[in-house]
């Protein structure tokens, strides 16, 4: 019992001055002092300030990640009071700026207690409102116009989405203008290099213009075909901190809409899709054919005393309705019902005729 005392005792003062060690040696790196202060929005890049900028869509969003993972999580992480006590000998992580946090989590991820019970010290769950749509959040800080930001998970469901709440919850599986499935698209794409980020080029509704607007609530298909390039990142990545176990991947985006240069298929931002705006330019002339079968239904009423074969008048109006079909054998069909018609007039004619005589002979 002793020596299984002694062994706990060992490790654990192996391990406190391991993590000692650490913070000590990161401090003096980083320069960290007990002076230092909170520095929450100061220098943040805001949507309102992004345009069409790329370098300052790729720094909002990680001002964005900073906000969340730095600003609103670590700092209420709840560790034990030892290393605890060993962060708090080199800075306290409720004032601290946010720049010397970044640089410790690196430092206190090296450590196995650290990175394998970061779940149970601190509280990942899922709470972006509660940051991006707090009391504290500045007008235009997270959203503004056409530049908002959007969480996503490695399943295509949507964490949070600064233009449009309601959709939060939802799995992306919208296909664009120009058949890109978005969600896979940009999944796939974050995974080609997860720490720097990547921008990714699709279609989408711009919430700046009416425009480029698909119309329809179809969650299949994108609400807009305006070019959009966002940056995406994997904040657990970016930050070089470590996951708690059995954590879904996490992707923090964010895009604008260039107004130059080549866009990607079908993005041409003028609210329509070609096949199905082809199919709907096809309805007009299909109305006007089948109102054409009206005069002659009404010809072939006409006569009264004749009863039409149920087979001619199908071929005419019915199912086959050889006249609206628009096919390469309508002229040859139409030519043969008037022949049809015609014959069948004089006929009606002609007895007419024959019967008048024999009234006129008979009276």
């Amino acid at each position: 019992m002793r020596i299984l005392m002694r062994n706990t005792v060992f490790k654990t003062a192996v391990l406190a001055g391991l993590f000692l060690y650490v913070m000590v040696g990161g401090g003096v790196f980083l320069g960290i002092t007990n002076s230092a202060h909170a520095t929450h929005n100061e220098g943040f890049i805001h949507a309102e300030d992004v345009g069409t900028d790329q370098e300052k869509l790729e720094q909002f969003v990680k001002d964005a990640i900073d906000a969340y993972y730095i600003d609103f999580i670590f700092r209420q992480c709840e560790f034990p009071e030892s290393i605890s006590n060993l962060i708090r000998a080199q800075f306290d992580p409720a004032t601290a700026p946010v720049e010397t946090i970044k640089g410790f989590i690196p430092l206190a991820a090296s450590v196995p207690d650290v990175a394998m019970n970061i779940g149970t010290y601190c509280d990942y769950t899922h709470r972006f409102g509660e940051v991006f749509r707090s009391e504290d959040a500045q007008d235009g800080e997270w959203e503004s116009g056409s530049i908002y930001l959007f969480v996503m998970d490695d399943q295509g469901k949507l964490l949070f989405v600064g233009a449009n709440p309601d959709s939060e919850g939802d799995v992306l599986q919208a296909i664009d203008a120009g058949g890109s499935d978005v969600a896979k698209l940009i999944i796939n794409e974050a995974k080609k290099n997860p720490k720097e980020g990547v921008f990714v080029d699709y279609c989408w509704d711009d919430p700046a213009t009416e425009d480029d607007n698909i119309g329809g609530n179809d969650p299949a298909i994108a609400p807009g075909d305006s070019w959009k390039r966002s940056y995406v990142v994997d904040p657990f990545e970016l930050l070089e901190a470590p996951k708690p176990a059995d954590f879904s991947n996490v992707i923090f985006g964010s895009g604008i809409y260039p107004k130059t240069g080549t866009p990607p298929p079908g993005c041409d931002g003028d609210g329509m899709i070609g096949d199905v705006e082809e199919m709907d330019d096809m309805g007009e002339p299909m109305e006007d054919m089948e109102d054409m079968q009206e005069p002659v239904e009404d010809s072939m009423d006409e006569p009264g005393e004749m009863e039409m074969p149920t087979d001619t008048v199908d071929s005419v109006s019915g199912g086959g309705c050889a006249i609206a079909s628009g096919g390469e054998s309508a002229p040859q069909s139409t030519a043969f019902n008037l022949l049809l018609l015609s014959a069948l007039f004089l006929a009606v004619s002609f007895r007419r005729r024959v019967t008048g005589k024999r009234n006129g002979v008979q009276s």
